[in-house]
């Protein structure tokens, strides 16, 4: 029986001490190394003004951050000084992309990417931004002398975006960020080894604790990436667009600057991670003892000629499919025999270091005197199961927040729901697919795409149904002879001559035929080749819109040149088709409660007189009479009859300027407030009718929603909230 002063339950405590000492050496060793790890990588990578450079080049060089810029430049510095061209930016976005994407701009993007960098991380680096913020305050003062009535136009918030410059207090974190970065790139990693040098030292079981630590190293490595790869998902999930950028079109950016800058230190993770697991491996007991030169003999013996036919079959069909993968990607088959070279030396060197200096009783040690395969095979099991349960984690999907509302409201307002749809006004827009903002389009009669349409407030959509297909080169081609004599306004003034020669140049322009892909129908304005936007992504837009804000009624207006039936395939492709109402000759139109309650809250109106075969895609001249085409000035506007009948209960103002191409410039007068109220004042005094649908080209540059909200009298509430489809953060 032993007491507490037995020397041996002394030694036992004191070795139980150490163990407990030395894991939480290797422990604090392992969190060192991480954040060493990450300094370093900031330091070499990022402070580091040549890597900075070259990963900002191979930034701007991807595909979607490239798109980004280029429509940013389009929109901020072009269509500012030239408004009109609007219309042409897919042409301007694509001279943009294809200059920054040229090898003689690489320069400036070095070049600015130098001064930003020493704007951000170099305390006394002087740039161009330095120098800038001088150069204005001289010219600011030197303009007050010479020049009073010309310095009095300079804005006053000038002298402080200079001095704001001058002083760089937006760069005071990012300084302080690298300077403590250039020291801990140096610390952290050397008190990590001494950390883990003190781990091995103090242990009771050496061999024990550089296996305690290679899987310290290994664990902390792979939750370090998965750690990473949450971070940058929720970053990206989290970033949204607005107006002219989309949300998929800042994430994808986003993404492409993670990567461009952060995406190695992931890499960097998973290799110390590896390294630490095959130093574990390499110190396990069951492995021990081993020799370079016993494996390697092995290895040789296992390269010798197989009796088997079989195997010999399949070994040569093994070394054929690596030959061609050698031959077919050189570049990556050396990085693949460079990692698994690394890893043998690794795991080969801590061998021999742990069989060298392990105690006589592990060199002839063997877990249950089985085979040394199979004792082989348990341990790498082991290893396995441990890295699968670090990494193996779950993702969930977010679930669809539920708004929870005391009473209804109908668009906005709770007045709304009891009113007919012929006694509500609703905002729309002409052409609606054909916005600047959704890619392809080399007209544009709108601004912003669909789902900021939605989301400002629009409710009332003309679009325009063809047939089209989009070859395999990503063109889409207006199928006229499929379109027959459903042609539009455009191609029905073309002979049958001049409309085959359009279809051999599409054709010949986009590299295919209309046979090269799958007919469709798509949104276009006059000619898909000038713009096209699938229709059951056009409505796939609606349909989550609808999802998020069930209490909203929309009006699709439609110019149709494709069969019902297709379109009806379209709408339940879409998923909108049960969300379709139908409207009932010679009844009174439906509330807009009555349409929300029933959940047949989308509204169809067809141009051309359909075959009356599907009651949700009624004649829309039988409902709605609409003012007349083809003015172009404020002064030309009236509210003439042009379509339908007097006695139609829906009354359709077209407030646009019919011109082709369209432009931005002629249409600012026309959905100004004052005049939308004027010309809803004047269609009341020549038809005794407010017009219910008002349809506007680049709606976001007036006025359009203040105006609606004012003809249906809620001009002075606020309406209910939205989920937006594009939210702003």
């Amino acid at each position: 029986m032993t007491t507490d002063t037995d020397p041996r339950s002394e030694a036992r405590r004191a070795l139980r001490a150490r163990d407990v000492l030395s894991v939480v050496a290797a422990v604090l060793a392992s969190l060192t190394l991480l954040a060493g790890g990450v300094a370093l990588y900031l330091r070499e990578e990022i402070i580091n003004t040549s890597a900075f450079v070259d990963r900002a080049v191979d930034a701007v060089h991807q595909p979607v951050l490239q798109r980004v810029i280029a429509r940013e430049v389009a929109v901020q510095l072009v269509e500012p000084s030239l408004p009109d061209a609007v219309a042409a930016r897919p042409v301007i976005q694509s001279a943009v992309r294809l200059v920054i994407g040229s090898e003689p701009f690489v320069p400036v993007i070095r070049l600015a990417a130098e001064h930003g960098h020493r704007l951000l991380f170099e305390r006394n680096g002087g740039n161009a931004v330095f120098d800038l913020a001088d150069a204005g305050t001289v010219v600011s003062s030197g303009l007050r002398t010479l020049a009073p009535g010309v310095a009095r136009d300079i804005p006053s918030s000038t002298e402080a975006v200079m001095l704001t410059l001058r002083r760089r207090s937006f760069a005071t974190y990012t300084l302080r960020f690298a300077e403590a970065v250039r020291v801990l790139g140096f610390v952290l990693p050397a008190a990590s080894v001494v950390l883990f040098a003190l781990a091995i030292v103090i242990a009771a079981d050496r061999r024990r604790a550089i296996t305690g630590s290679g899987i310290a190293v290994g664990v902390t490595g792979v939750a370090f990436a998965v750690a990473l790869e949450l971070v940058r998902r929720y970053v990206v999930s989290h970033t949204y667009g607005s107006n002219e950028l989309s949300n998929a079109d800042v994430r994808g950016a986003v993404g492409e600057l993670w990567g461009a800058y952060l995406g190695d230190l992931t890499t960097w993770a998973l290799v110390v991670a590896a390294v630490g697991w095959l130093v574990a491996a390499a110190s396990l007991p069951v492995l021990a003892p081993y020799s370079a030169t016993a494996g390697f003999k092995r290895l040789r013996d296992v390269t010798r000629r197989p009796a088997s036919a079989r195997l010999r079959a399949a070994r040569g069909i093994v070394a054929l499919a690596l030959g061609l993968f050698v031959i077919l990607e050189p570049s990556l088959a050396l990085r693949v025999l460079a990692v698994i070279a690394g890893c043998l030396l690794i795991y080969v060197g801590a061998g021999e270091v742990l069989t060298a200096t392990a105690p006589a009783q592990h060199r002839v040690r063997r877990l249950g005197g089985g085979s040394p395969r199979r004792a082989i095979a348990a341990a790498a099991l082991g290893v396995a199961i441990a890295g699968a349960i670090v990494v193996g984690f779950a993702f969930t999907g977010a679930t669809r927040a539920v708004r929870a509302r005391g009473t209804l409201t109908c668009n906005g307002y709770a007045q709304l729901c009891s009113r007919r749809l012929d006694e509500v006004v609703f905002a729309g827009t002409h052409n609606s697919m054909s916005a600047a903002d959704s890619p392809g389009w080399l007209i544009a009669n709108q601004d912003r795409a669909i789902g900021q349409q939605l989301d400002d407030g629009i409710r009332l959509f003309k679009i325009s149904t063809h047939y089209a297909v989009k070859n395999p080169a990503g063109w889409v081609q207006t199928d006229i002879a499929a379109e027959g004599a459903n042609l539009n306004r455009v191609a029905a003034k073309l002979p049958p001559v001049a409309r085959q020669a359009l279809q051999r140049l599409s054709g010949s322009l986009s590299g295919g035929s209309p046979a090269a892909g799958t007919r469709d129908i798509w949104l276009c304005h006059t000619l898909c080749e000038l713009g096209a936007t699938r229709m059951v992504d056009f409505l796939a837009s609606i349909r989550r819109f609808l999802e998020l804000n069930p209490d909203q009624v929309i009006i699709l207006f439609d110019e149709d040149y494709v069969a019902e039936r297709d379109l009806k395939g379209a709408f339940q492709r879409a998923g909108l088709f049960r969300r379709l109402a139908t409207l009932q000759p010679a009844q009174p139109l439906p509330t807009l409660g009555d349409l929300i309650r029933s959940h047949h809250n989308i509204v169809v109106f067809a141009q051309k007189p359909p075959d009356a075969s599907y009651g949700w895609d009624p004649y829309a001249f039988n409902w709605i009479q609409d003012t007349p085409l083809g003015a172009t000035k404020p002064s030309q506007f009236t509210c003439k009859l042009n379509r339908g009948r007097p006695t139609t209960p829906l009354l359709m103002m077209n407030d646009w300027a019919d011109i082709f191409p369209p432009r931005p410039t002629p249409n600012l007068p026309l959905v100004k407030k004052a005049f939308i109220l004027a010309r809803a004042r004047q269609c009341v005094g020549q038809r005794g009718h407010i017009p219910n649908l008002i349809l506007t080209d680049y709606y976001n540059r007036g006025d359009v929603i203040d105006a609606v909200a004012t003809l249906n009298s809620v001009e002075n509430q606020r309406p209910a909230a939205i989920t937006p489809l594009n939210p702003v953060r």
